[in-house]
């Protein structure tokens, strides 16, 4: 037999050990490397943004416009490449990055990119369109180039000085339309009985459970509102295109006859009636915005910086090192109980926020920029306690609504010094209902069924597979009709009003600002720097500083937003980026606003002042 190499064994060992090492060196190294990242990341400065002198400014309208934006997730951040581009876009940025570029020599012209923008509310159009007002007056030209223009693209569109269409495109206006989804059927056939207690005869958010149409008051009460909605945003536009309000109407009447003239050419049609000032496709476009401000060679496109680039070098407004004279604080989202995240939902934060305004004693002042649909008449009641508190110690409070300031959103804002709306803010809706549906028949249709013993009459009540507790039901009973008798005796005491004429702009209805300014549930018409101003001349201010106050991001939401937000979550996001993974993602989203819809609803045994029907966007 051969003789055997004793020496492999001790060569394979030697070959094991040098991997073993070489690979804890190797992990000890990339462990160090991504300490050295993340200390570069949080303790280097933010990188450079060059603005060309003559630059235009563009705002990529192309997410959502929010009061107040949740803070970024690792996995969003993640998903966007280290960009925001998906997130969605705080309302007070776009206005700060406005009212600077406004200012800003190198800044000059505006450029609306309205292709992606997903619409708004009518107030918040107001709000953004006010803003654009306010650039033009300095002196420098708006101008769109779009390839299509749906009708809340076309609002802002209408403040251009230069507003260009693509011949391929279109310009649809539709009017508003206010369309809930019905189920009762389906109920019906799944066998599920909903119980429902509510106070006003108005007050219709429980209706898609209990029907398949609308009531006829729910209706008129509808009608009145987007009627009232409507002739703001066409008086605008026409304005704003010089036209009489009236041809808006007429033109969407007959589009369709207006369209056999053009042979279906609505960019064509769009031109001859005045809508839009020329067709230009997208390179004629680019030149034409060339010729405005100037050409960047080395892009091939007209000399320009987007606004989130722009935001990124523009000075932080208030002073940081000390409490301002009047504080901000914003409530965004449905009333719920408990700790909500930012831009999420208004809970026990905004409580904690408006009581750290209270008792500093630098604040002198404290505005509630608002804008909620409502939620439990508890977590509205904590919210006006606390303004109230403040109010006590001297501090005056005004209420800055934004698109929406319904029900618990009113309830949480009516005793206030004063009461701030936009002409098409949606309020009102002064009422409670509670919805408690039960399962039994879906279950027994299925062979599924509750049974057993109790030591009183309540007892058990809660169990949704069996029918509505009668106790129970009685109880419930009271406890809306006493909500909703809380709701409107805070609201004559707040509004200063008889009970009598309360009730009779109550029981649900819903109200525009300029309408609720008629009716006495506001004071002034104005937007949220009339508020700052109206707070600090009653707290006997002639000089004075404003800044919202809100909760420090934590420590991980820097690290990881630093982090995850920049080169290296640009080259992660391009491993996780997938179309399949995205649809994963937007999925996951979808069913977490279903979920949380859900809570809204059968939070607090079912209570509720919300607005359910209330919110009102422009597509």
């Amino acid at each position: 037999m051969p003789k055997q190499d004793q020496s492999q064994p001790g060569f394979f060992r030697s070959v094991g050990r040098f991997l073993s090492a070489a690979r804890t060196v190797t992990a000890n190294v990339l462990f160090v490397l991504v300490i050295v990242v993340i200390l570069l990341l949080l303790l280097g400065g933010e990188e450079r943004i060059e603005v060309p002198d003559g630059s235009a400014l563009v705002l990529h309208l192309d997410a959502p416009i929010m009061e107040e934006v949740p803070r970024p997730d690792p996995l969003e951040l993640l998903l966007a490449g280290g960009r925001d581009a998906r997130r969605p876009i705080e309302l007070r940025d776009l206005l700060r990055v406005l009212e600077h570029a406004g200012r800003d020599d190198r800044i000059g012209a505006l450029v609306l990119d309205l292709d992606r923008f997903p619409g708004a509310a009518p107030a918040t159009l107001r709000t953004v369109g006010a803003a654009i007002e306010r650039f033009q007056a300095t002196g420098k030209p708006v101008a769109v180039v779009a390839d299509g223009l749906g009708q809340s693209q076309y609002y802002l569109a209408s403040y251009a000085d230069h507003l260009y269409l693509n011949p391929m495109g279109q310009v649809l206006l539709t009017g508003l339309a206010l369309q809930p989804t019905f189920f009762a059927s389906a109920i019906d056939k799944l066998k599920v009985n909903v119980n429902v207690i509510r106070a006003g005869e108005y007050k219709s958010a429980v209706e898609p459970f209990l029907r398949d149409d609308m009531s006829d008051e729910a209706r008129a009460d509808a009608q009145r509102l987007i009627d009232d909605l409507w002739e703001g945003i066409r008086d605008t536009m026409a304005a704003n295109r010089g036209m009489q309000p009236e041809t808006l109407d007429v033109l969407i009447e007959t589009q369709a006859e207006r369209l056999r003239t053009t042979q279906g050419d609505l960019a064509r049609l769009a031109l001859e009636t005045g809508l839009v000032d020329e067709l230009l496709s997208r390179d004629a476009g680019r030149n034409r915005l060339g010729q405005l401000v100037g050409f960047d060679e080395e892009r091939e496109t007209f000399r320009q910086i987007g606004h989130r680039d722009y935001l990124r070098q523009v000075p932080a407004a208030g002073l940081r090192d000390r409490s301002p004279d009047v504080a901000v604080i914003v409530a965004e989202g449905a009333i719920m109980g408990g700790e909500q995240a930012r831009g999420t939902g208004v809970g026990e934060a905004t409580v904690r926020l408006i009581r750290q305004a209270r008792n500093d004693d630098a604040i002198r002042a404290i505005v509630l920029r608002i804008n909620s649909p409502g939620g439990t008449p508890f977590a509205s009641e904590l919210i006006r306690r606390e303004l109230e508190l403040a109010q006590v110690s001297g501090k005056p409070v005004v209420i800055s609504m934004g698109a929406l300031a319904a029900s618990g959103g009113y309830w949480a804002s009516v005793t206030s010094d004063r009461i701030y709306a936009d002409a098409d803010t949606i309020t009102g809706s002064i009422g409670v209902y509670a919805l408690l549906p039960t399962f039994e028949e879906s279950f027994a249709a299925l062979g599924i069924y509750s049974d057993g013993v109790a030591t009183h009459s309540i007892s058990g009540a809660g169990n949704p597979l069996q029918p509505l507790n009668p106790v129970l039901r009685e109880i419930i009973e009271q406890r809306v009709a006493e909500a909703n008798r809380q709701f409107v005796e805070i609201v004559a005491r707040g509004r200063d009003m008889p009970i009598a004429e309360v009730e009779a702009i109550a029981a649900g209805r819903i109200w525009s600002g300029r309408a609720a300014q008629e009716v006495g549930l506001v004071d002034e018409l104005g937007d949220l720097d009339a508020a700052v101003t109206a707070a600090a001349e009653l707290a006997g201010l002639e000089r004075w500083t404003s800044d919202y106050v809100e909760d420090p991001p934590t420590s991980r939401e820097l690290i990881l937003e630093r982090l995850l937000g920049g080169s290296v979550g640009r080259i992660l996001s391009s491993q996780l980026s997938s179309s399949r993974f995205d649809r994963v993602r937007r999925i996951g989203l979808l069913a977490d606003e279903q979920l949380v819809m859900l809570e809204q609803l059968l939070d607090s045994d079912g209570l509720q002042a919300i607005c359910a029907r209330c919110e009102v966007s422009v597509r």
